[in-house]
């Protein structure tokens, strides 16, 4: 096993802590992968790192970014808006994005009837909802869904189509009643705890709720042909911390009570894959 790995002194300290183990298991046996530039990432500005260093934990072999945010560094990284992070675009082409998401849930909940037989609507909580597309599809679907987001931009546009948002990090999220649906789609990868935010959505979770996941996949073609042509984006995507495989993922979800009822792969980017985990009833 190889000694902790140590880091160079930090220009931007102010804006990033270095992880001291490795976020999954907790072993301080960390090895350099590489260091990827940032500048051509669409939120990067002159205030961020001009690189994102990359880490391989030796003992289970997940891989994640040398530091994560510090307040001050989210806010910089905040700045800025993907076009995808605010309301707009054609509705009804975003509606058919989603609708197989909710159709998958709907399957796993018994079917349409099934899951809409309930006295109470059941419960949908989109995490990182960005343009708020899929709590907009959920809600046509008869969910009473809400979008969850730390930007107040997007929050406030869904809101004002009449849809239900908060401005709110999912960590301080609370529900008056269990939820019967959470999602996080392109979330857990930017989460610097990925084992805490799976412990929280299972709390928040109604006994046979699902939890729904959603990013890149390491280990999938399309990474593998990126990564031989040197043109792979998610290395410096500033707003990651952690690349995942199905089977890493597979793995963490089951170590945090879930058990994998589906796997996609859906087409809204590239080496995307979806993962379906249930909550024990």
């Amino acid at each position: 096993m190889n000694a902790p790995f140590a880091p160079p002194a930090d220009a931007f300290a102010r804006l990033r802590t270095p992880y001291a183990c490795c976020p999954l298991c907790d072993s301080p046996s960390l090895a350099a992968v590489g260091a990827a530039s940032t500048a051509q990432y669409p939120n990067w500005h002159d205030r961020l790192p001009p690189t994102l260093d990359w880490m391989r934990c030796d003992d289970c072999s997940h891989i994640f970014t040398q530091h994560y945010w510090t307040e001050a560094g989210l806010a910089e990284v905040f700045r800025k808006s993907h076009p995808s992070q605010v309301a707009g675009g054609d509705p009804d082409q975003k509606r058919q994005v989603w609708r197989p998401t909710v159709q998958n849930a709907l399957r796993l909940m018994g079917g349409y009837a099934s899951a809409m037989a309930g006295p109470a609507m059941p419960t949908w909580l989109d995490v990182g909802c960005g343009d708020g597309a899929l709590v907009m599809t959920a809600s046509e679907f008869g969910f009473a869904a809400l979008g969850l987001d730390a930007r107040a931009e997007p929050v406030a546009a869904i809101q004002k189509l009449g849809y239900a948002a908060a401005q709110s990090e999912f960590m301080a999220a609370r529900a008056e009643t269990p939820v019967t649906v959470i999602s996080m789609f392109d979330v857990l990868e930017h989460m610097i705890f990925p084992r805490g935010a799976l412990a929280h959505a299972y709390e928040l979770l109604a006994p046979g709720g699902l939890l729904i996941i959603s990013l890149p996949n390491m280990d999938s073609s399309s990474w593998r042909l990126m990564d031989q042509a040197s043109a792979n984006p998610y290395w410096m995507e500033i707003e990651h911390h952690h690349n995942f495989t199905r089977a890493s993922l597979s793995t963490l979800l089951a170590r945090q009570g879930f058990a994998v009822e589906l796997f996609d792969i859906p087409g809204r980017y590239k080496a995307q894959m979806e993962l379906y985990a249930r909550k024990p009833g």
